[in-house]
């Protein structure tokens, strides 16, 4: 890693904090999904301990995917505005390569994935989440898992406009949160549904997550490897596409 990736992270850094929608959505919402799920809780009373979807360890999986989804969203915006406003184009004029521009991207989001985990954690807390250690470790694989949805960020900023990528963002927050497992228990519908959540990533970092909070280290490791696997292959999919659009800028 350059310096020249390092600087144009620090500039990136402070585009996406200028922006209300960052504070909002990578801050505000993970508090009040708990705090809705809460009051759903008291609303149902003494039956909801038998929902195990209502149980914190497993609906932290779930807001910790629902957060980070909305990191594709900061990072299009970013990208596709830079491109709207011929900001990549006098960049590329300089000795930059491809991948400094993606670092300095995914650079400039991992300090808002982080401090977006960390809420969501404290707010976890708050509200009945057990203090062990696994707490340290599922907080990593949070900001692992928000890589997922930065080099999905960097694919739809790098090929669609300002105006089309935030739609499409939208839809990748749908998806990841109805198929992740967060709404309703993968597990108990099974079949072909739970197989094909089960092809895509989301629900791998779900589980990814539930089971480090529970210790359940021996179910660990093949989320981990799913999750892996999907963030390196969109991250060499995110700088084809920023090469390929660097060509025709």
């Amino acid at each position: 890693m350059n310096n020249k990736a390092i600087v144009f992270a620090r500039r990136n850094i402070v585009e996406i904090l200028r922006s209300p929608v960052s504070w909002i959505f990578g801050f505000v919402m993970p508090i009040g999904i708990f705090v809705i799920m809460q009051i759903v809780i008291n609303s149902i009373g003494e039956h909801a301990g038998s929902v195990p979807m209502f149980g914190v360890d497993r609906f932290t999986g779930g807001v910790v995917i629902f957060g980070a989804s909305f990191l594709s969203l900061f990072c299009a915006l970013l990208i596709s505005n830079d491109r709207q406003q011929s900001f990549l184009a006098r960049l590329l004029a300089s000795p930059m390569r491809a991948f400094d521009y993606i670092a300095g991207y995914m650079l400039a989001v991992l300090p808002l994935a982080f401090a977006q985990a960390v809420v969501t954690f404290v707010a976890a807390l708050c509200f009945g989440l057990s203090v062990t250690v696994n707490i340290l470790p599922a907080l990593l694989f949070s900001v692992f898992i928000g890589m997922l949805f930065v080099a999905i960020g960097v694919i739809f900023g790098s090929t669609l406009s300002a105006k089309s990528a935030p739609p499409l963002c939208s839809v990748v927050v749908q998806i990841a949160t109805l198929l992740s497992g967060m709404w309703f228990d993968l597990d108990m519908i099974g079949g072909g549904f739970d197989l094909f959540c089960h092809i895509l990533p989301f629900a791998h970092a779900y589980d990814l997550i539930r089971f480090t909070l529970v210790g359940a280290w021996g179910n660990v490791w093949l989320p981990a490897l799913v999750v892996a696997a999907y963030v390196t292959a969109l991250a060499v999919v995110a700088v084809f596409a920023f090469r390929l659009r660097a060509r025709r800028v």
